[in-house]
């Protein structure tokens, strides 16, 4: 498998196309929400903020951490993306299930994706013409 090092993480190949190809402009944001167990919270975050210039470069123009009231070590991110393609080229990507391991990912992630159909500028006009 090619891969390409990318702010002290390697992406595939597969993810440097999606990065790539995707009109920016012309694309859709899209939503990335990943849940999953860890080990330990503070040693998940540390790998975690350390990949954030890589996840950057892919696509990721926002994350926000959830953490479980009761339980500190099951972990929600919502991540925004500019571009569906790419969220979901970096889900798949290699290099993102060997980051989580190295986190201390200890259950299955489960990733869901949306596409991100209204802003609040939307809303407020609907408001506005009732």
């Amino acid at each position: 498998m090619f891969t390409m090092q990318c702010h002290h993480m390697a992406i595939s190949a597969c993810t440097a196309l999606a990065v790539l190809s995707a009109p920016v402009a012309q694309a859709q944001e899209a939503w990335m929400v990943v849940t999953h167990e860890v080990e330990d919270f503070d040693r998940w975050q540390t790998v975690f903020d350390h990949a954030l210039p890589t996840r950057r470069v892919v696509g990721e123009m926002a994350a926000y951490i959830l953490l479980n009231p009761v339980d500190r070590n099951l972990v929600t991110v919502w991540f925004q993306w500019d571009t569906m393609e790419r969220a979901q080229a970096w889900a798949a990507d290699p290099a993102l299930a060997n980051g989580m391991t190295a986190a201390g990912v200890i259950s299955t992630p489960v990733f869901s994706f949306h596409a991100i159909e209204s802003t609040t500028d939307k809303i407020q006009v609907a408001l506005e013409r009732r």
